[in-house]
């Protein structure tokens, strides 16, 4: 399943949730990120999701807005007893989540499959 949204993509392959962000708020209306993000909450919230992907393959740059949205996100997963992960990130990405310690708090993948691998094996 794929879901079309403004700001970010989201596929659900059970049990894992991608969301796929698509650029910076600089982009977007705050409020559609804050409506955006609250759906992508709910959906965390089904019976068959645990696990989030956050697959940073189209975007070069995200401000604190996004970055806080999917905190949010990585954050519930871990409380509901999931796991979570980011992947695909470019160079600046990588120094953009060690700078802010998110690289610390949850891992990075190079690649989707990678992170799936890693979430199945756990």
């Amino acid at each position: 399943m794929s879901d079309k949204f403004e700001i970010f993509e989201v596929e659900v392959i059970a049990p894992n949730l991608i969301v796929i962000p698509q650029g910076s708020a600089l982009q977007f209306l705050y409020n559609n990120i804050q409506i955006e993000s609250n759906k992508i909450l709910t959906l965390l919230n089904a019976p068959e999701i645990s696990n989030v992907i956050i697959d940073l393959n189209r975007v070069e740059y995200l401000d604190s807005i996004i970055i806080s949205c999917l905190t949010r996100l990585l954050q519930q997963a871990k409380q509901s007893g999931g796991q979570a992960v980011f992947c695909n990130a470019c160079d600046n990405m990588q120094y953009i989540l060690q700078s802010i310690k998110l690289g610390t708090l949850w891992p990075l993948f190079d690649t989707r499959e990678e992170a799936i691998m890693s979430l199945s094996s756990n």
